[in-house]
């Protein structure tokens, strides 16, 4: 029997018992203890948006019936051929993912009359990127054979220096990292505020797409729940009895409910008074795949209310992976001659210096560097530097904006 216990925020009280075991609670309760910064980010999020549900704010820019696309980079780590999932199996998730959070799901008329008014369009979509944070052309898909034979929730597997992978540039992309999680955990993500090189979510390799040999978790629904944390979304019941997921229209709700329920669902001793009971087929529910189905309208507003200009997720909507691969491709000119953006730290991760590399694999001297930290703080910067020393830097994920031949770009590394 699996077991779960599921903390968040703040709140004390746990539960334990066999159902969908999601850990982005407990991981974020965490995060948040563990990071003073993170816990200040992460509160102004939160007050911004109660103030907005509780003023019923709308925000034309992004309730004007447009849909948000989102650029996704799935990192697949494999210790076994079948860990390595194909292509099509990939495939089968986004189109899970671009049904659900659009409200086209086959299986969404069977959401019971009394909830079927409150299931929304969320009018977001999942693409593969088309570029990669250098600029070149990508299938959106890494692939990366590691040693590791099963994975925690702590993190690793976000860290190539673990045998995992780094994550691409997180304000633009959304990171999904695919591997055989333990302890029974079939997923967990981060919330709006995360540090860049953490954002993103992590799935169980067995639940990742369609017709997995999981047969409760075989329809993409991990993944919809977990991106549900990604985009703000809370558990219905707040993660503590008869808690609250700052959401509207989602019935007060005692605690989880797992299986399949049966309409209505009415909990002995709960918080909901309502003779329609809980809404057991919510995305943000611990139901079985089957048994889970829609999004209400307080969930999109609260989803799309990140990516409002001053959002914490507004840079993803001007993600330079959207763009056309002609528009930023390498021309054979500019491939022989050096003259890219295709530049690299190395060695990476380093102790001591870092020097750098142009697509042709010679030496180059940038124009312009700036060195700053995963918080966006500026640490060092100057001009005209055959290498530079970092040996003052504390361990830990950097990156480095580089000018060069009058481009930019940023390169992530690691001091070691």
């Amino acid at each position: 029997m699996k077991y779960f216990i599921c903390i968040l925020l703040g709140f004390q009280i746990s539960f334990v018992c066999a159902q969908r075991n999601c850990g982005s609670a407990d991981y974020w309760k965490q995060q948040l203890q563990n990071d003073v910064t993170l816990s200040k980010r992460y509160t102004k999020i939160e007050t911004a948006s109660r103030y907005r549900a509780s003023m019923k704010v709308q925000h034309p820019e992004v309730d004007d019936g447009t849909v948000i696309t989102i650029p996704v980079v799935i990192h697949i780590l494999y210790n076994t051929s079948a860990q390595n999932i194909s292509d099509a199996q990939i495939e089968t998730q986004l189109d899970v993912l671009n049904k659900d959070f659009q409200k086209r799901n086959e299986d969404v008329g069977k959401v019971p009359v009394a909830f079927s008014e409150y299931a929304a369009d969320c009018q977001i979509k999942f693409v593969l990127a088309r570029l990669d944070p250098q600029g070149r052309s990508t299938s959106g898909i890494v692939r990366r054979k590691t040693a590791q034979v099963s994975w925690k929730q702590d993190d690793k597997m976000k860290y190539s220096v673990n045998e995992g992978d780094d994550a691409w540039d997180s304000r633009y992309y959304l990171n999904i990292w695919v591997c055989n999680l333990g302890d029974g955990l079939l997923g967990y993500s981060t919330f709006p505020g995360a540090a860049p090189d953490k954002d993103g979510v992590v799935i169980r390799t067995d639940v990742f797409g369609t017709g997995n040999i999981n047969s409760v978790y075989n329809k993409g629904r991990t993944a919809t729940h977990e991106i549900g944390h990604w985009l703000n979304l809370k558990h219905l019941w707040g993660d503590t009895e008869c808690g609250s997921d700052d959401v509207d229209d989602t019935p007060p709700q005692k605690t989880y409910s797992s299986g399949c329920s049966s309409f209505p669902k009415i909990t002995a001793g709960g918080c909901n008074k309502n003779p329609n009971g809980d809404m057991f087929m919510n995305f943000m529910d611990f139901s079985d795949d089957e048994c889970i189905l829609m999004f209400t309208y307080g969930q999109r507003q609260r989803m799309r209310d990140i990516f409002t200009p001053n959002g914490p997720r507004a840079s993803m909507r001007n993600s330079p992976a959207l763009k056309a691969v002609t528009e930023n491709a390498e021309t054979e000119t500019d491939k022989k001659s050096g003259n890219t953006l295709s530049l690299f730290v190395y060695p990476n991760p380093s102790s001591n210096s870092i020097h750098f590399r142009n697509f042709n694999g010679n030496n180059i001297i940038p124009e312009y560097f700036n060195v700053f930290d995963s918080k966006g703080q500026s640490l060092m910067s100057g001009s005209n530097k055959q290498f530079i020393n970092i040996t003052r830097l504390m361990q830990g994920i950097y990156f480095i904006r580089i000018q060069y031949e009058g481009k930019d770009t940023v390169i992530r590394f690691m001091k070691k």
